[in-house]
């Protein structure tokens, strides 16, 4: 697994305002929801959304997107993902997804999104 050095020394960064704070770290255990809305609401710019042909869209650019094939969201669909990474080939692939609720992106950015989702969908 490659370690993303910017995103490494971010969450180091973190930890130790949050240790010289005295604030608790700890795991979320089986509430990854959380850790997907925080992450939905960090990264809103780049959201893409499933459309009737298959296909996804960035929301921010209306650039076509796939899924690269690395990816365990590769043989699903869901309707609204985040991505990390574009990987410009033959085709531009989104990398490091997360599932992600259309809810989850309007609350982070209502006036960013406007009329640009389609919640009914997630």
């Amino acid at each position: 697994m490659d370690v993303n050095n910017t995103s490494m020394a971010a969450i180091i960064t973190f930890y130790q305002r949050n240790y010289s704070l005295n604030m608790k770290l700890g795991s979320c255990g089986a509430e990854m929801g959380n850790v997907r809305r925080c992450i939905a609401r960090g990264m809103f710019v780049n959201a893409a959304e499933l459309q009737p042909d298959g296909s996804y869209l960035a929301l921010d650019t209306h650039q076509p997107v796939s899924i690269h094939p690395s990816s365990v969201l590769f043989q699903g669909k869901p309707a609204y993902v985040v991505f990390n990474e574009l990987l410009h080939t033959s085709r531009c692939y989104m990398r490091d997804l997360c599932l992600v609720d259309a809810d989850w992106l309007l609350e982070a950015a209502p006036e960013y999104f406007g009329r640009k989702l389609h919640p009914s969908k997630s």
